[in-house]
């Protein structure tokens, strides 16, 4: 059985958790949810290794680019709008 800083109240807490975040957002990933739930995704994973959580599966780099904002991030520098004008 792996160390663990966390008390085992605190484990069921991250579980409980994460566990209603991906209910409330089933596209998310592992690093979403383990900022949701206040720890590491190295815990989660951990965690998950035993078989007290299901965490959804790593996201692709096609998965990744297509939930970032990058197309409005780069609009603004297309110069049709300047705030500085």
């Amino acid at each position: 059985m792996p160390r663990s800083s966390y008390s085992e109240a605190m484990q069921q807490e991250f579980i409980d958790r994460a566990n209603k975040f991906m209910k409330d957002n089933p596209k998310t990933s592992r690093a979403r949810v383990a900022q949701y739930a206040g720890v590491s995704v190295s815990v989660l994973e951990r965690l998950e290794e035993e078989g007290r959580i299901q965490l959804p599966p790593v996201l692709s780099q096609k998965q990744v680019r297509k939930l970032s904002p990058w197309a409005t991030n780069l609009g603004d520098l297309s110069g049709g709008r300047s705030r500085f004008s």
